[in-house]
């Protein structure tokens, strides 16, 4: 079966069922599409059997990637847009299936807990007998406890079995289950027991924690209605959400959560977007403004025309994405499989070894049984991945899969947008130069006093914020790319550009110097002249974002090598904040294609991985040529944030700080996990080869090492990594 994910401009990723655990399918696919000439790149996980490809839209159609991969595949790609009225995301899911779905989770939940319950207070039984009463229970095949074993062990002996048979390659899971068996076989089943616990303990525990994750994801988007009420015909109906379509009129009064992503059609109200913005305060919406699914009205009526619903809102998408997170595996967790995989070989040397040196079938049993469970092994990586990513879905950042999170703590080069990243895209006043600079503002400010433009707000406003008191202009003319003329108090006034000056005879040259300086900053020139003669000139930038400079700071302290400003501002406004920031180099003035080209080329000369930050539809292209694309805020482009790996709910730039701290501590929990994995079954190697540890010792091993390894994976849902230096 053959599922589109999502489909944008040169990025296209498919769920393939057959390529789960398919490596040599893999392979062909790779092969097959870099023979494509487009700059085409392909990443595969076998895992979870997800294929992405990126190319270049301008050297390189869908049609003839479609193409090549049908050919492969031997299967047409389906179309990558599922019906409106079917809602996939698990975060959105509504009406009576998802109930059912629901009910049969929890059901599913209840028995696994029972299950392990059950055997919890077995194990009980069986450590009270033998260590405290003395009095073992019989340990052979036919046993009460070796029935108990063979039971907890279906699972891993239906896998063991599938694997061997049809996917015909050797695993954890075969030699587990030799083992178990054998040591049933040999009546230790009181050993095969307790190993059987600790994997079915870890397995729990694993989909556990996932599960938390999903549910903290869910929780903090979800969008949890079921009605709506729509306007047709004049007449307000009410329908089920899951029936609404594009095009439709909904009206959504004070207290109720929009349903639908849409643009207001008439009314006011005050919206929380918290959800989507991460902002406390509610934001006026009006005639024309968007507004997103999830939103919640606290105050006034809006009607909104419907213009994506269901499983297509900017909510319901970022949910069904990063859901999919906790199926991707990182390399952290392959990398644990393979250790996992040269553990089971050093196994069956040394149980071997141990037999040949010492001709006792006890000691060699009991090596088999320490390195027969290597499960702690691979338990190292995920718990703490898993981990990680609900600790920081709980701070409103969403990873989508384990390789982000990895590969975000390890790059050297981080790449940042400019408008919308670095700065808010709202202008503020800078610095004014003028012999009277409160005067300049009441005449800038009174002549601006009802321009819509957004300079004329930031004048306006930094005048208000001194107290400046502002004057109504008598005339005011708008003169398309160069400014303002207007009459206030009887004298005339001339705020705009040096081409205004020109025109009108004034020269602006008395200001040449600081016209150069405020320029070599980055700021835009508003010069203003009273009746004729020129006054001073106001420098205005885009406001910075709270806690750039800190950020920047703290990333580069942390060990970021080089920061780079990408941007398609012009030169002189770039390079002015690069400066004025501190980054290592800036590409400005620059086109989507052209963003995307300078990370390839930033790749390629470092040849590490490389982070980039952005915001808006002209950084989709980039993002996705990234290792790791961030998307700032959910209030920015959602084709940003849909092709990002990770996407921050709001636009918090110390969030940047706070991923790869928590990147660096889940890399180092990770680490030490493999420690504690691999030294305890050394150390129980050693004693069981010495004839100091009996089989059942040997399973007691997996206990204490999984106990210790889930304990240090559980200190990441208590971090902080916005405020962890010392990693």
């Amino acid at each position: 079966m053959i599922r589109v994910q999502h489909s944008l401009p040169g990025r296209l990723r498919l769920r393939i069922s057959i390529l789960r655990h398919n490596p040599l399918l893999g392979e062909r696919l790779n092969a097959g599409l870099l023979t494509l000439d487009g700059g085409v790149r392909v990443r595969i996980n076998p895992a979870c059997g997800a294929l992405i490809v990126t190319w270049q839209p301008d050297r390189l159609r869908r049609e003839e990637i479609e193409a090549s991969l049908h050919a492969l595949l031997g299967t047409p790609i389906p179309a990558a847009h599922p019906s409106p009225r079917r809602i996939a995301c698990r975060a959105c899911r509504q009406g009576v299936g998802s109930t059912r779905q629901a009910a049969v989770g929890r059901r599913s939940w209840l028995w696994r807990l029972l299950g392990f319950a059950l055997l919890t207070g077995y194990l009980c039984v069986i450590l009270v007998r033998e260590h405290l009463l003395k009095r073992p229970l019989a340990g052979g095949a036919m046993s009460l406890t070796g029935g108990v074993a063979l039971i907890a062990a279906v699972p891993l002996l239906r896998d063991a079995w599938y694997e061997t048979t049809v996917e015909k390659r050797f695993t954890l899971h075969q030699f587990l289950a030799f083992s178990l068996l054998l040591a049933i076989g040999f009546g230790e089943a009181a050993t095969a027991f307790e190993i059987i616990y600790v994997l079915t303990g870890g397995r729990l525990l694993e989909r556990f924690v996932a599960e938390r994750s999903r549910r903290a994801i869910r929780d903090m988007l979800a969008l949890s209605i079921k009605d709506a009420w729509v306007l047709v015909d004049g007449s307000e109906l009410r329908v089920p959400v899951a029936e609404i379509l594009p095009g439709m009129l909904v009206v959504v009064r004070t207290g109720e959560k929009i349903p639908v992503d849409g643009r207001v059609e008439d009314g006011q109200a005050e919206v929380s977007e918290a959800v989507i913005t991460g902002r406390a305060e509610p934001v006026l919406k009006n005639r024309d403004d968007m507004v997103y699914a999830g939103s919640y009205l606290e105050q006034g009526v809006l009607r909104v025309r419907a213009a994506s619903v269901g499983e297509h809102t900017y909510l319901a998408r970022i949910a069904a994405l990063v859901d999919q997170a906790l199926d991707d595996k990182a390399p952290l967790q392959e990398r644990a499989d393979l250790l996992a995989t040269r553990l089971l070989r050093l196994g069956s040397l040394m149980t071997l070894g141990t037999f040949v040196l010492t001709r006792s079938l006890t000691r060699a049993f009991t090596v088999m049984l320490i390195m027969s469970c290597p499960c702690s092994t691979v338990l190292a990586a995920s718990t703490a991945v898993s981990a990680a990513i609900y600790t920081a879905a709980r701070r409103q950042m969403l990873i989508k899969g384990g390789a982000a999170l990895e590969q975000v703590g390890q790059a050297s080069i981080w790449c940042f947008d400019k408008t919308g990243t670095l700065t808010t895209g709202a202008p503020e006043v800078a610095e004014v130069v003028a012999d009277d600079p409160r005067a300049l503002l009441h005449w800038a400010g009174s002549a601006e006093w009802h321009n819509p433009h957004a300079l004329a707000h930031a004048i306006v406003a930094h005048a208000q914020a001194l107290e400046i008191e502002l004057q109504e202009h008598s005339k005011s003319e708008h003169l398309l790319g160069h400014g303002v003329k207007a009459e206030v108090d009887g004298r005339q006034v001339l705020l705009g550009n040096a081409r205004l000056l020109a025109e009108a005879g004034i020269d602006s040259r008395p200001l040449a110097a600081a016209a150069d300086r405020l320029r070599a900053r980055g700021l835009t020139l508003v010069y203003l002249a009273l009746d004729g003669v020129l006054q001073g000139v106001i420098g205005i930038r885009h406001q910075l974002r709270s806690g750039t400079r800190e950020t920047i700071a703290r990333l580069r302290a942390a060990g970021v090598e080089h920061l780079v400003l990408i941007s398609g501002d012009e030169r002189g406004v770039a390079e002015g904040l690069s400066r004025e920031l501190g980054l290592d180099a800036c590409h400005a003035d620059l086109l989507p294609e052209d963003k995307a080209t300078v990370v390839r080329q930033l790749r390629a000369e470092s040849g590490g991985a490389i982070v980039m930050i952005g915001d808006g539809v002209n950084d989709a292209l980039a993002l996705s040529e990234a290792d790791v694309g961030i998307a700032m805020g959910a209030g920015g482009s959602e084709v940003a944030v849909e092709v990002a790996d990770i996407a921050l709910a709001d636009s918090d730039i110390g969030k940047l700080f706070a991923l790869r701290q928590l990147s660096r501590i889940t890399l180092r929990t990770a680490d030490q996990n493999y420690a504690l994995a691999v030294g305890t079954d050394l150390i129980g190697i050693g004693f069981g080869a010495l004839g100091r540890l009996s089989p059942t010792m040997g399973g007691l091993i997996h206990i204490l090492h999984t106990l210790g390894i889930l304990a240090n994976s559980s200190r990441l849902l208590r971090v902080d990594p916005s405020s962890t230096w010392d990693v």
